[in-house]
């Protein structure tokens, strides 16, 4: 017998029950009770969309219908004839198939029910008699917990999956940042040296090998310059990498730079405007890295520019934060390009590559030492007309 009236709130099996709704598809539920009526009620309260439903009358046959196929709920009568058949059914089902999550119906509602469902494995119960609607919540509810952590498991997953990736994607890099630096010591020293040994005979030269010499001395110098470049990526892109902040005036170091790139600028025919706006002061700031900084802006500005173009510098001092702003009329940067510009090895086109050669590391110095800095700096480009590059270097509190 079971532990009370086959009965949903007072409703019989010649009564209409509407179809279920909301029930995620395909669920599989097993009924296990030993009086007809009851398994019939919870068939039809199931039955409709999404919910396929099995009922057993005892234990045996919902075991051998759970060796034969999968289910998502098991809801067992507590008491069926033996006053503990449904709880050894529970325990059993919690230790074969521990995916199926289990509803218990008693007629006993009591705190040691409760307590012996939950000992037991079952992940929730309904006291008899029950309603249609209390029955239909309580396995909506299980199959959404049941989602749900499927849901998480595919998270988990995924992010174990990313997290290995990002393992392996960190390792490369530091082997390519290695692999760098150690290419580029070994590239220094014949550099310098042939470097050297070209201005030791420079004076030796005749008129007629000038050019020669000249063509040799330029290519010498692109060759260190790339170098030094590389030398300084594979630095500033070392997780150990720091700065070494002092009091710092960088408006000197901008003007510097740019007197000294002004015969670049004359060659392509640049219009050049330099600004200050606000009080100039001293920032806390490592002057040799920024300059670095400055250079490559400057650099990229001058060989990016069109011919007969303008460039602008900005350094605009405000109380809490100072403003470096470059700006140019060359090519631009298109949206898509703008996002990647500033990781290394990178160039924002072929044909740009081929004019003003270079690796595509400067931005990505550039972005590291501003960051190292506690700055920030951003790109506004329209492709066509010219870009604005702008590092923001915040007052330290």
């Amino acid at each position: 017998m079971s532990d009370a009236p086959a009965s949903l709130n007072g409703l019989s099996a010649a009564e209409g029950i509407k179809p279920v709704a909301g029930i995620t598809k395909s669920a599989r539920v097993l009924v296990v009770d030993d009086e007809d009526q009851m398994r019939g009620l919870c068939r039809r309260a199931l039955a409709g969309e999404g919910v396929v439903v099995e009922t057993a009358s005892g234990p045996e046959e919902a075991l051998a219908l759970l060796r034969l196929a999968a289910f998502d709920i098991l809801i067992t009568d507590m008491q069926m004839g033996d006053s503990r058949a449904g709880v050894s059914l529970t325990e059993e089902a919690r230790s074969r198939w521990p995916e199926t999550d289990i509803l218990i119906i008693t007629g006993q509602p009591t705190l040691e029910t409760a307590i012996s469902t939950l000992k037991t494995g079952a992940a929730d119960y309904l006291v008899k008699p029950f309603s249609v609607s209390q029955l239909r919540t309580v396995v909506k509810r299980l199959l959404r917990m049941r989602r749900l952590r499927r849901e998480l498991e595919r998270e988990k997953v995924l992010y174990r999956k990313l997290a290995d990736d990002y393992e392996v994607l960190q390792k490369v890099e530091r082997l390519k940042s290695g692999l760098i630096g150690r290419v580029s010591h070994e590239l220094l020293t014949p550099v310098t040296v042939a470097f050297m040994a070209a201005e030791a005979v420079k004076d030796k030269i005749s008129p007629s090998g000038l050019p020669v010499y000249l063509k040799l001395e330029g290519a010498l110098k692109r060759m260190q310059v790339t170098v030094e470049d590389l030398l300084l990526f594979s630095r500033t892109q070392d997780a150990g990498f720091k700065i070494v902040k002092s009091s710092a005036d960088l408006w000197p170091v901008l003007e510097g730079l740019l007197a000294g790139y002004r015969p670049l600028c004359e060659e392509r025919g640049l219009k050049v405007e330099i600004k200050l706006e606000g009080e100039k002061r001293s920032l806390l700031a490592d002057a040799e890295l920024m300059k670095a900084v400055f250079s490559q802006l400057l650099l990229n500005a001058i060989r990016f520019n069109r011919k007969g173009g303008s460039l602008g510098v900005l350094a605009r001092y405000e109380p809490e934060q100072t403003l470096f702003v470059f700006s140019d009329t060359g090519e631009g940067i298109a949206p898509l390009e703008q996002n990647l510009i500033f990781g290394g090895l990178y160039q924002v086109a072929d044909y740009l590559t081929r004019k003003v050669g270079g690796l595509g590391v400067g931005l990505a110095i550039v972005r590291r030492i501003v960051e190292a800095h506690g700055g920030k700096i951003s790109v506004k480009s329209v492709p066509g007309e010219g870009s604005v590059f702008t590092i923001i270097l915040s007052k330290p509190r």
